[in-house]
């Protein structure tokens, strides 16, 4: 099986998994807040990443088993995803994860490069863009393979430009990713044993006046004899 389709791949798409695709995030029903540490109280952000900023790319027609997907709507930057807010960081892992799973049912890396400011990710995901590329495969089933929550109200402050966030990812039940070369489909749910959720830490950095976002799993973050320590950049796809 090929390596970019394993379960940790799938999860690691967007963090040792990451989905969703709707995270409610219209900046005019958003309070601006002072200290982004600080909950905006009608809003509540534990549970499912939830994103709702998009545009049409055409006449949109979902992916089969038998064709990939034609025109998915793309994810665009939510007018607040810049803010130094807790708003502003719930609008970015939004957007992180809609632009992961856009990458993986088209194949098209760009949107991913708004949020993913060092290209972490545009290089761990390539294997996506060159299936597409050279017409070896495609998505289908849904249109948001990745799936995560947050398992916390609020983020926890380490600094005035670093925040984390912790939650749980894991690929769509219905995820199917459809293999040209071998002609056959593969359900990522399926494709391991480990337990259907992986808890990954969300670290929101603030650069540049923007969030950078990057993500650690469980085992990402315990260190090895003879490494250098820190955040896991990234998840073993």
């Amino acid at each position: 099986m090929p390596a970019f389709v394993t379960r940790r791949t799938a999860l690691g798409i967007a963090a040792a998994a990451a989905a969703v695709a709707s995270l409610t995030a219209c900046a005019s029903d958003i309070r601006p807040l002072e200290d982004p540490s600080v909950v905006d109280p009608m809003r509540p952000y534990k549970g499912e990443l939830k994103f709702d900023s998009y545009k049409s790319t055409g006449t949109y027609r979902s992916a089969s088993a038998t064709q990939k997907a034609e025109n998915p709507p793309m994810p665009i930057p939510p007018q607040n995803m810049k803010s130094k807010t807790t708003s502003g960081m719930y609008a970015a892992l939004g957007y992180w994860i809609a632009s992961m799973n856009y990458l993986t049912v088209t194949g098209d890396n760009e949107p991913l490069k708004n949020i993913d400011l060092d290209g972490i990710y545009v290089e761990k995901m390539k294997a996506y863009v060159e299936l597409y590329a050279k017409g070896e495969g495609w998505m289908y089933g849904t249109t948001t393979p990745l799936v995560a929550e947050l398992t916390e109200e609020t983020p926890q402050k380490v600094d005035d430009e670093q925040y984390r966030w912790k939650g749980i990812a894991r690929s769509h039940k219905d995820a199917v990713l459809h293999y040209v070369p071998e002609d056959r489909d593969i359900r990522l749910a399926e494709t391991s044993s480990d337990s259907s959720n992986d808890e990954i830490t969300f670290v929101l950095e603030y650069r540049n006046d923007a969030w950078m976002v990057t993500v650690e799993t469980k085992s990402s973050s315990t260190t090895s004899p003879g490494s250098s320590g820190g955040s896991d950049s990234g998840l073993n796809v």
